[in-house]
Formats: C-alpha cells, structure tokens, sequence
C-alpha cells in the first residue's frame, strides 16, 4: 500500500517489507519481525476490603480496597492512585474504581456503592419530667428527653440505656448523653435540674373556736389554729384554702391539715370537735280562723293558735296577742318565737287574705216584647252571680217600682203613673246587691221614648178603650193629623194624648180615615194612618 501506517492488526510476529513504485520487484524485507502484543486484560471488578465511619472523635470515614497487582485506585473515576486505602472520607456514597496501570482505559468500578455515615448528632439533654420527694415517696425522679441510638447519664460516668431516673436524693443534676455506638458523641446539659428536699410535715392541728348552732344559726362553725402553707380539712378528703367552716350540722369532726406542695404531707388531730344539736323550737303554729274581706268590711283578720311563751307574728313583726285584724288583701307567712329566746322562730303554714270583693257591674238595656217596653238588667264580665243578688227598682222620685227581677216592665209603669206626671225622657234606677258579699251598684237607665206599637184606630165613646191617641210613651215633640184631603185638622206640641178625634177649633171630626206625622224629641219623624169610628146616633 502507498502508507506506511497499518491498522487494526491482531496480536502476532509481523516482517516489514517495502518495495520500489517504480519496479515491483525490487523488494527489501525486514532483517527482524515486528510483535503485536495481546489484548491487555482488565482488572477484577473492585470490592471493599474494609470500612471505617466517622465517629466525633474522628469525624471522617476510610475505605480499603481489596488489593490487586498491577493496578491502580479511584473512588471517582478520575483522580487515581497507588494505595488501596482511602481516608479522610466526608459522608456520602463512594463507586470502587481500579485500572490497569500499563494499560490505563482497562477500567473495571464496582457494581454497588460503598456509603460513609454521617457522624451521630447527640442533641442537648432536657428534662422532660421531674417528680420531687414528698412525705409518702421520700426520694425524686428524672426523665431525661428520650433521643434514639442513645445511653443516659446524671454524672457523666454512669450511662444506661433507660432515660428515667429514680431513687434520686435531693440535689443538682447534670443531664448527659451519648451514642450508644459511639461513646465520643455525647452532650451535657446547660443547667442542672434540682431534687428538692423532703416536704416537712405541717403541725398537729388545733381547735381556735367553736360557735354552735342557735335557733338563728341552725349550723355550727370550727376554725382550725392557722399554719402557713397549708390546706385544711374536716374529713381527710375535701380540703380548703379557709381555716374556718361553716353551715356544719351537729356532728363530731376530726381537723385535718395537709401540705399545699405535697399533699401526701398530710396530719390529723388527736380528738375530735363536737358540734352540737339544734336548740328546741316552738310548736308549728297553726290557724284557727280566717276572717275574709267583703264589701261592707274590706279588710280580713288572722287568728293563730295559742302557745304558752311565744309571741306571735304573719310576718311584720311579732306581739303578743294571737289575733291579727285590719289586713289588707296579701298573703301573710304566720310564725311563732319563744318570749326568751327570740331567734327560736318555727313558721307555720301561708295564709292569704283575699282581694276585697269586686264590684257588680251590669248593663240595663231596653226592647219590646209584644207591644211592651221592657227593661232587662245582665251582669258585665261575670262579675256577679244573677242567683246571688237581689233588685230594686225606683222611679225618678226615688219611689220604688217593679219586682225583686232584673226585669221592669216600663209599659205597666207608665200605665200606671198617673196622667200629665210623665215627661220624657224618664230616668229609672236600678241597684243590685249582693247577697253573699253585701256589695251593692246602682245604674240610671234613661228612657226616651218607650212606645213597641202605634194604635190603628180609635173610638171615643167613653168606654175607657181606644178613647184617645196615646202616645205618650213615644216622648213626641208635636203630632199633625191629616183628611184624606190632605188637610191638617188637628195639630199639637208636647202631645202626649190629647187628641181624642176632635179638630183643632174643638169640633168632633166625622168618621173616617186620618194620616198623621209624628214629630219626636230624638229621632227620625214618622208618619202613618189611624181610623177614627163614631157611634152611630
């Protein structure tokens, strides 16, 4: 070939020879032969030989590669070099690299990664929790803030594994803690945490005063002699900040005193503190009669049974005497006191002394039944009872009319009241009185007019029947009376019953049919036909 360059040859022995371009046949061989070495052969795939982590005594790692001959070392495939062990290590993973050291691209790495730990952190020690000695459990306790992969101590000499301390005498304690892997990695405490002393126990207690119960304090009251830092107690179980109790019924207490910052200090007196029992109270009194307000007497009165030595009271005050007039409606507590020990009282039952009876009220209205006017009396919001009262009538005089009823007939009266004595309009009274509280209500009713019928004919023969026009219950201001002509032949103010079929020059009008119009003091006029009929001479 024209290069003198030959690639890609395979390991043997090679003769060079050269020849002239010119003439092919002047060849000149090589006095030697040339070798082609075989293919170099790669290193074993590396592997750890060994492996040292950091500790906090020494906070770097080493790796030892398994040794090889003929090669060199990497732990990144870059930087390589003559010994097998690499130290100074930071945390991390490492890839194993060796290389043939004649033949340096013959490079074999590890399949896995070798890794150096982080150093252990061992945190700041703190209490987590501290019991302090008291009189039931004399010596303390500490429980150290638990860390894992640790061991504890409270001197720094002494580890075990457990973070909780007992059995501890009173004192100042240094936390400390290590690695349970490496014993350079430890840390103390800032502070030191302190065991208290034993509680001492407060003193026996004592009585101060007693006050017992009267018949004004049913209940009686202890006070305990004070002590300092301490709680007190009757029964060992509910304590107060107070030495002194009330509202305690008669009984027989033993004092109790506890220490307030350790209440297993606790001490109880030597004999117990008698209350003693209610004093005697009086009878329950008891009511023998009330007396009930009416309308005639509008106030009641309470009478009481008698004891010996008391006085007496519904009360607003007590006296003497077991009689209580001139109340006013209320209700009323009765009680009874001794005269020489007034704060002895006993209440009996309450007793109530009614609202005076009220007053009746009712209304009187008028309307015709069958051609009469009739006044009819009701009571106005039940306020009596129509069976429980009676009724008295009376005209404007005063003179009474009527029956014992709720009912007046006005058109019988006025029958019967003589002619030219009723005006309209007419005033009646009516009273009703109670029967049962005496209460009585007297009502005027006024009357304007009372007619229910207007006559259709009249007949003035001095028979007594139909003689004359009347009206006189109708209280008419003026009457006209008309012919069928329409012509008025009797006119007349005031009318009562006047015309008697005469006209107004006082002459007899003729049989026949008359028209008239009614003028009245109130109201609408009103106007109609009446017959007049003679007797045939």
């Amino acid at each position: 070939q024209g290069s003198n360059t030959f690639t890609g040859l395979a390991p043997g022995n090679y003769t060079l020879y050269v020849r002239n371009t010119a003439d092919t046949t002047c060849v000149t061989p090589s006095g030697s032969t040339t070798t082609i070495n075989a293919v170099p052969t790669p290193p074993v795939v590396p592997t750890t030989a060994s492996v040292v982590q950091p500790t906090c005594g020494t906070p770097s790692g080493t790796i030892v590669i398994t040794a090889q001959t003929g090669v060199e070392y990497s732990l990144n495939g870059t930087s390589y070099q003559g010994s097998n062990t690499f130290t100074g290590l930071a945390p991390g993973n490492y890839t194993l690299y060796v290389r043939n050291t004649a033949d340096t691209t013959c490079v074999t790495s590890s399949a896995l990664t070798t890794t150096i730990n982080p150093t252990q952190v061992v945190l700041l020690p703190t209490a987590f929790r501290t019991v302090q000695p008291t009189c039931a459990v004399q010596s303390g306790s500490i429980e150290i803030t638990a860390q894992t992969g640790v061991e504890y101590s409270l001197n720094g000499t002494s580890y075990q594994g457990s973070n909780t301390f007992t059995g501890l005498v009173p004192g100042n304690y240094t936390l400390y803690v290590r690695s349970a892997a490496d014993n350079s990695c430890l840390n103390s405490s800032a502070s030191t945490v302190t065991i208290n002393a034993i509680p001492t126990p407060p003193t026996t207690p004592n009585m101060s005063s007693v006050i017992q119960p009267t018949c004004g304090t049913p209940s009686g009251t202890i006070v305990i002699t004070s002590q300092t830092g301490v709680e007190y107690s009757l029964n060992g179980t509910t304590y107060q900040a107070s030495n002194t109790f009330s509202g305690l019924a008669p009984n027989n207490y033993v004092l109790y005193v506890r220490n307030i910052a350790d209440n297993t200090c606790s001490v109880q007196s030597i004999s117990s503190v008698t209350v003693n029992p209610l004093p005697l109270l009086p009878s329950t009194p008891t009511l023998i009669q009330v007396v009930q307000p009416t309308c005639l007497v509008p106030s009641g009165s309470i009478t009481i049974s008698t004891q010996p030595n008391v006085q007496y009271s519904i009360g607003n005050g007590y006296q003497d005497s077991n009689v209580f007039n001139n109340l006013a409606p209320g209700k009323y507590i009765i009680s009874v006191r001794f005269t020489n020990s007034i704060a002895c009282i006993t209440l009996g039952s309450d007793v109530t002394i009614n609202a005076i009876p009220p007053q009746i009220q009712f209304e009187t209205k008028g309307d015709c039944e069958n051609k009469e006017y009739i006044l009819t009396a009701n009571p106005l919001s039940g306020s009596y009872d129509p069976n429980n009262v009676s009724y008295q009538w009376r005209d404007n005089t005063g003179a009474p009319i009527g029956t014992n009823s709720n009912v007046l007939n006005v058109t019988d009266v006025i029958a019967s009241t003589p002619s030219g004595q009723l005006v309209f309009p007419v005033t009646y009274t009516l009273t009703v009185t109670s029967t049962n509280t005496g209460c009585e209500t007297s009502n005027d009713v006024v009357i304007e007019s009372a007619y229910c019928n207007i006559q259709k004919g009249i007949s003035p023969d001095g028979n007594g029947s139909n003689d004359f026009f009347d009206l006189r219950l109708m209280n008419v201001k003026k009457l006209e009376i008309f012919n069928r002509y329409g012509i008025k032949v009797y006119s007349q103010s005031d009318y009562t019953d006047q015309w008697k079929g005469q006209s107004n020059k006082g002459e007899d009008l003729p049989s026949a049919t008359y028209y008239y119009v009614i003028e009245f003091n109130t109201g609408e006029p009103k106007t109609g036909w009446i017959y007049l009929i003679r007797e045939k001479q």
